[in-house]
């Protein structure tokens, strides 16, 4: 029974990551941004962006080398950064400024419609996983009387033969 549940929990921990995304600033007007999942595996070919929160335009795009690092030049203009990891897994970031601070400050609403939204992989909800979680144990259960009954009913048959 415990080899079922340590299986079935290794099984669900396969499937589990996030996409996760550092950026730190070098005090030089630069910024390094590092990817990486959740399990400890490199996020290498991800793509990074960085957008305009004034015109949605991008700035900058370039895909993740082998080490999972970049180093960017920080814009001169409010922008946000976005690392995209394929279908549900991206991440937007608010960007650094500059040591001298943005040419062009952010005034009312920015681009919305042109910019990158987060996306997360994870779409089920409580209560899909707590009915999951509930129809894995019932048949465990099942499995296990199961086993326990046929094993009596198979002593049985061999006392009284």
């Amino acid at each position: 029974m415990k080899k079922i549940f340590i299986l079935i929990s290794f099984v669900m921990s396969m499937y589990a990551h996030n996409l996760i995304m550092n950026v730190m600033d070098n005090a030089d007007n630069t910024i390094t941004v590092v990817g990486e999942f959740s399990t400890g595996e490199d996020a290498a070919g991800a793509l990074i962006r960085l957008e305009s929160l004034l015109s949605g335009e991008i700035l900058y795009k370039e895909r993740l080398p082998q080490e999972s690092e970049l180093t960017v030049t920080i814009p001169k203009e409010p922008y946000q950064i976005v690392l995209d990891g394929g279908p549900g897994h991206t991440i937007v970031k608010k960007g650094v400024a500059p040591l001298e601070g943005f040419n062009q400050e952010l005034k009312g609403k920015s681009i919305n419609s042109k910019l990158s939204k987060p996306q997360e992989s994870n779409n089920w909800n409580v209560i899909t996983i707590l009915f999951f979680t509930v129809c894995l144990i019932l048949f465990a259960l099942a499995i296990y009387f199961s086993n326990k009954n046929t094993n009596k009913i198979l002593h049985q048959l061999k006392k009284n033969n």
